[in-house]
């Protein structure tokens, strides 16, 4: 039987929310052949038990096991190598997949002709839940990708042939999805589905969450590799001006604040695409929210800039310069939360 679709899930230690993860992917309405590839990732918990219970229901379960703990990369690659599928998905063991996602990927995989497809997405788990809309469009993902990663990574669809040309990385670690897409932008075409597929669940132990510093170093890492892959030349201090846009602490000096303002008018000039001026300069947006704390001086500086949004925009940032509010502290996470976009 010829396999249309690979699901890959890496599981450690995931028996907490598991079944739910799982019951999404078998409940999707496809009419079409898929197999379930499950890593664990020599789990000490019940994952392992969980995966052999789904398997005597459902016998498009695969269980792969590590003998002991080898990480994400490694769990995925080895995946990756099992796959017989014409396509590819990702999925991890804490989320939820709507029941039209996949169906709803390969389709728009086939009729655009885009190689690699995430989704928009709902956080849920921490605060009130969340729609999140990143760019959907290539242009705009391209420009976006310059700054942060713009796929989420457990929703992504992919035609095999992407996972066959680029695989994860273990220099990449905590970004290995960041790196592998921006990678695989020089070759291929990637996209969001604009439309909410997938429910992404927040929780203290993801390594988003727990290992920010490191992740962070990785990420400025990849920012630099994809500005030279798309020929785009920084000095050293624009370099530094650049990744200040998204770190995830406050910028204390005006001098960085209007410093980010030149390099995003002048990385904005290099392009024709209306959209893709329009994600850079969001990112104007991104980094006077850092700059809260200088209370007065950010807001001057917003309001002076030709990359400026809109009324809505100008409100947000007025309160946050009133209270001054540090990008870490936990007033900002509550602001985050409420749907403060940074």
């Amino acid at each position: 039987m010829t396999i249309t679709l690979s699901v890959v899930v890496p599981v450690y230690n995931g028996a907490r929310w598991l079944r739910s993860a799982l019951d999404s992917i078998v409940r999707q309405q496809l009419d079409e052949p898929f197999e379930i590839l499950i890593v664990d990732d020599g789990s000490t918990d019940q994952s392992a038990t969980i995966i052999e219970q789904a398997q005597k229901h459902h016998s498009a379960l695969i269980l792969l096991r590590n003998e002991r703990n080898l990480g994400i990369v490694a769990s995925l690659n080895r995946a990756l190598d099992t796959a017989r599928g014409s396509f590819v998905a990702r999925m991890d063991a804490d989320d939820i997949c709507m029941p039209t996602r996949f169906s709803r990927q390969l389709s728009f995989l086939r009729e655009t002709g885009i190689d690699l497809c995430g989704s928009w997405f709902v956080e849920f788990g921490k605060g009130i839940p969340r729609a999140v809309r990143w760019p959907h469009t290539e242009i705009g993902l391209r420009a976006s990708m310059l700054f942060q990663n713009s796929i989420c990574h457990p929703a992504v669809m992919a035609r095999r042939e992407v996972f066959d040309r680029y695989r994860y990385r273990e220099a990449y670690r905590l970004a290995e999805d960041y790196d592998l897409f921006a990678r695989a932008m020089v070759d291929f075409r990637l996209a969001n589905v604009p439309e909410v597929l997938f429910r992404y669940r927040r929780h203290p132990h993801q390594a988003t969450q727990a290992q920010r510093t490191p992740m962070e170093a990785v990420t400025r890492v990849i920012r630099m590799e994809t500005l030279r892959a798309m020929g785009i030349h920084a000095t050293e201090d624009e370099q530094r001006l650049h990744n200040l846009i998204r770190a995830p602490h406050s910028i204390l000096h005006v001098e960085d604040l209007r410093g980010i303002e030149a390099w995003l008018t002048k990385l904005a000039a290099l392009y024709e695409s209306p959209e893709a001026r329009r994600v850079i300069a969001s990112q104007w947006i991104r980094a006077c929210i850092r700059a809260a704390p200088l209370g007065m001086g950010m807001l001057n500086a917003y309001r002076a800039s030709a990359l400026r949004g809109g009324a809505r925009t100008l409100i947000d940032l007025s309160a946050l310069a009133a209270m001054k509010l540090d990008y870490s502290s936990k007033p900002f996470a509550v602001l985050r939360r409420l749907g403060l976009s940074a």
